[in-house]
């Protein structure tokens, strides 16, 4: 988005100095929303973060690839609702998933390869943007603005269940800690990430009392045991 806004924006017939002006807005937007991630990064959580901002960032690029559909007649409507999808979007993508990749990638490594770790990790992280950077015109071509908007749209929403399965929370840990946190095993993340469906339903839907789900419930003995040992083999 911040390098295609302008051409977003003049595909859909806004003029170039309105296209230029726009893209301003969203760069200050960009830059205001990422400011309160420097607290709640460690407050609310990196895990939390991104659970809370794909949604958003899906439905706000549903909303401006379907805003393609409104008539040309109609051209106030249209560019405004361009525009403010994609406002929408930077102020949900700023806090979530702008910083929090960075700031994770850097404790997801143990201490003896976190250079190396965090090294590569940002090499992915641009290499992938490059990526989209290079294709996204071709594919705007390809699959129209609704197509192509649609399409990174659904990879957020993929986003959301990869984080809500296979991704801990890791946030005011020590670094002892983060050991334990990368031994339990992927199918108990994945467990306690499905058992928080029902309890977000039930408590923030639903307003009932219900209990939080615990990583560590029965069944996850095995993977306490395993990280004990781990902390073991480390000391």
């Amino acid at each position: 988005m911040p390098y295609y806004s302008t051409q977003v924006l003049l595909k859909a017939g806004v003029s170039h100095i309105g296209a230029l002006s726009a893209s301003l807005g969203f760069g200050v937007i960009n830059w205001l929303f990422a400011l309160p991630a420097v607290y709640t990064i460690d407050t609310f959580g990196r895990r939390n973060l991104l659970l809370l901002t794909f949604p958003l960032m899906s439905l706000f690029l549903f909303f401006i690839g379907f805003s393609f559909w409104i008539p040309e007649s109609h051209e106030t409507a249209r560019t405004a609702c361009i525009i403010l999808g994609m406002y929408l979007f930077g102020i949900a993508y700023s806090p979530g998933e702008g910083p929090v990749p960075y700031a994770y990638s850097a404790e997801a490594y143990p201490l003896y390869i976190r250079a190396e770790g965090m090294a590569l990790a940002t090499a992915t992280t641009w290499s992938l943007n490059s990526i989209l950077n290079i294709t996204w015109p071709s594919m705007l071509a390809a699959l129209k603005p609704q197509g192509a908007f649609a399409f990174y749209a659904t990879w957020n929403l993929i986003g959301w269940w990869l984080v809500l399965l296979f991704l801990p929370e890791t946030k005011g840990k020590t670094l002892e800690e983060l050991d334990q946190v990368f031994n339990v095993r992927t199918q108990d993340q994945a467990a306690y990430g499905l058992r928080q469906i029902p309890y977000f339903v039930k408590r923030h839907i639903f307003r009932r009392e219900a209990e939080p789900p615990d990583l560590y419930a029965v069944g996850d003995a095995e993977s306490i045991h395993q990280a004990e040992e781990g902390d073991k083999g480390i000391v």
